[in-house]
């Protein structure tokens, strides 16, 4: 035997420059309802009642007499936004020994205020999949219509029908649906069907992707909600997780969700919902704040947003549930 074995005599320790973590690697909430700065933190959006701007009233106004008239309703709708927030506190002891030898390779304060602004980035993910697939849309359904898994199936398939309904649909309130927003597991299936697979072999890309679906169906973008979360509770053991997909109605199952979704919000323009975002003092829609807490000899670093994000137009969207399997 060879002595010294300097491979035996090593004392296991953290290799410099990599390190893992599991996080969400996208998030499209900010991509799918039109963002609102500036506004009131309690206000009402005036909202025009479409039945009078579509009613056919006009008519020939003979000599002498009056032209016909009338009038257009309106309502609102209310906003309240509401501070949305999370901290993470770094001790002395956690920066004094992260510089020793052997130490785990972390970097507490910018892990504090990343992992600070991934829980504010998730709740918001989470708020705006839940107003989708909770709402009631153009469908008329609560939680959407069933697609009975039809999206992805060898045979019967009904994607492209369902969205020529969906089209329809919200065409009966002026408008045509640009966007159209899909789950993973969904987006996956559809990759495989052959009806999508036919139509894309004579394009000149002819690779499947968002871009060339969205083409195919004349939208603007197609989304495809990837972000899950975890439904276990906190253990002394830390390494709880069960995760569960945000973007869908029922477990496994998929969803989709059709919508007209405005270039730039303005007067007199319609959408299916937005997110209302008010702004810090120094003008930031996000806060990044940190304080000392000297009994506990540590830092806190906290991210703050305040927002509110409502259904507007129910007229503007189609929503449908179990695209992948039933």
């Amino acid at each position: 035997m060879t002595q010294p074995n300097i491979k035996e005599a090593i004392v296991a320790g953290p290799l410099a420059g990599i390190s893992v973590a599991y996080r969400n690697t996208d998030y499209i909430a900010n991509r799918v309802f039109p963002i609102l700065d500036g506004a009131d933190p309690k206000a009402k959006i005036t909202k025009y009642q479409k039945g009078a701007w579509f009613r056919d009233e006009a008519g020939i106004r003979a000599a002498g007499t009056r032209a016909r008239r009338g009038g257009y309703p309106i309502t609102s709708v209310s906003i309240a936004t509401a501070e949305y927030a999370f901290a993470k506190e770094v001790t002395d002891e956690d920066r004094r020994f992260v510089k020793s030898q052997g130490a785990p390779e972390l970097k507490p304060d910018q892990d504090a205020i990343e992992f600070a602004t991934d829980k504010v980035d998730l709740k918001k993910e989470i708020r705006v999949a839940e107003l989708i697939t909770g709402g009631t849309w153009a469908d008329g359904n609560s939680g959407g219509e069933d697609a009975e898994g039809l999206w992805v199936a060898s045979s019967g398939n009904t994607f492209f029908a369902d969205i020529a309904t969906g089209k329809k649909k919200i065409k009966e309130s002026g408008l045509i649906a640009n966007v159209l927003l899909i789950d993973y597991a969904t987006y996956l299936g559809l990759k495989e069907v052959s009806e999508v697979l036919e139509k894309i072999k004579y394009t000149q890309k002819g690779v499947f992707g968002t871009d060339l679906l969205a083409s195919l169906l004349e939208l603007d973008e197609v989304l495809v909600g990837t972000a899950i979360k975890s439904t276990a509770e906190e253990t002394a053991a830390g390494d709880d997780f069960s995760a569960a997909n945000i973007w869908e109605i029922n477990s496994g199952k998929g969803m989709g969700f059709l919508f007209y979704r405005p270039k730039r919000l303005g007067l007199k323009v319609p959408t299916a919902g937005l997110q209302v975002r008010i702004a810090y003092e120094d003008g930031s829609p996000r806060r990044t704040s940190t304080w000392r807490e000297a009994a506990e000899h540590q830092d806190v670093y906290e991210v703050a947003e305040e927002t509110d994000i409502v259904q507007v137009g129910a007229d503007c969207a189609y929503l449908w549930k179990d695209t992948y399997a039933t």
